[in-house]
């Protein structure tokens, strides 16, 4: 059995290779994934709509946002 390593993307539900392989029709492989997964944090850009309301909340006459405690009785 020869062995051939190459880089692949996941997209769209497809695993695609960054470099031809040389694979025979019906050929049996193994694959070994290691996920090159980056060191930033998901989170929301900093121009986005998110960030606008964070530091611009709507306001709206006589309306009062519920207690924690209130919150959760309707949870």
């Amino acid at each position: 059995m020869s062995q051939q390593n190459c880089q692949a993307i996941f997209e769209n539900g497809v695993l695609r290779p960054l470099t031809n392989l040389q694979l025979t029709e019906g050929e049996s492989v193994q694959i070994i994934i290691e996920s090159a997964s980056s060191s930033k944090t998901k989170s929301f850009p900093k121009k986005g709509l998110i960030a606008q309301l964070t530091s611009n909340p709507i306001k709206i006459d006589d309306f009062q946002p519920l207690t924690r405690e209130e919150t959760n009785e309707r949870w």
